[in-house]
């Protein structure tokens, strides 16, 4: 007789059969990811919730006044989450932009410690591997991405390919979209520009991207939009070569403030923030309402 393997991705009871898996809904319209917490105030937001590749391990950043925090949630033997464990990476007053590469598992994030010993200010892209006894020692990554201006929001597709954003490279706004590929003889990053149209004059951060690379998501303050700031997505086509800029429209956005995506372990999820509260909804669900804003005349 064959026994039947249940995995949860949240604490739910379901019936399973012989030889079945059986999956947990998925929530199609945004829901909150901590039910029921006070709200935060305009210095206590959360965002850019991100999930280890295996479904294991969650972490977000979160703001204390001058100060962001990463965060970290296990998930338990009944299926449930842990309660949010703060880390202890290497930073002068910023951890942020937590992610989770599909590539190789390991948590990307950006930090404002000096990596230059010259006293520099800027942030700079990190990663750390998760290991059974918790955390590896955290690495920043080269020179051929850190410059000596702020490199932020990493995230990274299976195939490898590194999506941040900087001030530092040939930009045309405050940050930049810019895509890496890394080298394996040389160990050196390939940075490119994102195709016309992407950037703006003003600035795009917290990316996420779904795990074969085809779609990537960010904010932006562009128009046309619902909300202060709202999230945007491309996606690349069959060639390979990446769309226009689509505003996510509802359900996703609102006329509040709307940014941080994040991408689950399964790529089936789209995390985001909600005025500072940590949301997710069924991917499928997120992009309903994609091409529903009409673009500025």
């Amino acid at each position: 007789m064959k026994r039947a393997l249940c995995l949860f991705a949240t604490a739910v009871i379901a019936a399973c059969s012989a030889g079945e898996t059986s999956a947990p809904s998925l929530p199609h319209a945004p829901v909150e990811v901590f039910p029921g917490q006070a709200p935060p105030t305009p210095f206590t937001r959360a965002y850019g919730l991100t999930e280890s590749p295996d479904g294991s391990v969650r972490v977000f950043a979160r703001e204390q006044n001058d100060l962001t925090n990463l965060y970290e949630l296990r998930r338990q033997p009944d299926g449930s989450w842990s309660e949010p464990q703060e880390l202890d990476f290497p930073r002068r007053n910023k951890l942020t932009n937590p992610s989770f590469s599909f590539a190789d598992g390991m948590l990307y994030y950006a930090s404002d410690v000096d990596i230059l010993e010259r006293g520099q200010r800027d942030a700079n892209i990190w990663r750390v591997a998760l290991t059974e006894e918790g955390w590896g020692t955290p690495e920043h990554l080269p020179a051929s991405i850190n410059t000596g201006a702020d490199e932020l929001n990493p995230a990274m597709d299976r195939a490898g390919r590194l999506y941040f954003t900087s001030n530092g490279y040939d930009s045309i706004g405050g940050h930049d979209i810019f895509e890496a590929a890394l080298d394996a003889e040389t160990g050196e990053w390939q940075v490119t520009a994102m195709p016309d149209g992407i950037n703006s004059a003003k600035a795009e951060a917290h990316l996420a991207v779904t795990p074969d690379g085809n779609r990537l998501f960010f904010y932006s303050h562009r128009n046309p939009k619902l909300g202060v700031v709202d999230i945007w997505t491309i996606a690349r086509g069959e060639d390979g070569q990446w769309g226009k800029p689509e505003n996510l429209g509802a359900p996703v956005n609102t006329p509040g403030i709307d940014f941080g995506p994040g991408m689950s372990g399964d790529g089936q999820i789209l995390f985001f923030s909600r005025d500072g509260v940590l949301m997710e909804v069924a991917l499928d669900s997120a992009l309903e309402g994609v091409g529903t804003l009409e673009p500025d005349s």
